[in-house]
C-alpha cells in the first residue's frame, strides 16, 4: 500500500463511518487522526503541521465539510493538502460545490475499500497535484 499516506485526518461524525476506516486504513501503517464535526477538524488541521491528506464528511454538526474545507484552504493557508470529500450526495452540483470548495476528489457514499484507497491513490498521484 505505497500509495497510503502517512498521517491523514478524517473528519466524520458517523461512529460506523470511523471505525470504517479504521478497518480500511488502519492496517496500512498511517497515523489516523479523527475529527467528530468541521469546528474540531478545522482545530486539529491547524495542530497537525504534517498531515499528508484529510478526508471530510459533507453533512456535519456545527461546520460541514464544504466550509471547512474553504476554512482550511483561506484561513489555515493549507492549499496544498491533498482533500477528498465524502457525501451520500452524488449529483454533479454537489461534486462542483465540492471542486469550488477546494476538493481534490469526490467520493459517494457508500464507498468499497478499494473505492476509497483508489481514491486515494488518484489523489495523491503526481498527475493529479
Amino acid at each position: 500500500m505505497e500509495s497510503i499516506p502517512k498521517k491523514i485526518l478524517i473528519v466524520e461524525d458517523s461512529p460506523t463511518m470511523c471505525q470504517l476506516y479504521r478497518l480500511v486504513l488502519g492496517r496500512s501503517g498511517s497515523e489516523l487522526i479523527f475529527a467528530r464535526d468541521g469546528v474540531e477538524g478545522l482545530d486539529r488541521a491547524a495542530q497537525e503541521t504534517d498531515l499528508d491528506l484529510l478526508i471530510a464528511d459533507i453533512n456535519m454538526p456545527q461546520m460541514d465539510g464544504l466550509e471547512l474545507l474553504r476554512r482550511v484552504r483561506t484561513e489555515l493557508k493549507l492549499t496544498d493538502l491533498p482533500a477528498i470529500v465524502i457525501s451520500t450526495e452524488g449529483q454533479e452540483v454537489d461534486r462542483e460545490a465540492a471542486r469550488e470548495a477546494g476538493a481534490n476528489a469526490y467520493l459517494r457514499k457508500p464507498w468499497t475499500p478499494d473505492q476509497l484507497l483508489a481514491t486515494i491513490a488518484e489523489t495523491l498521484a503526481p498527475a493529479a497535484q
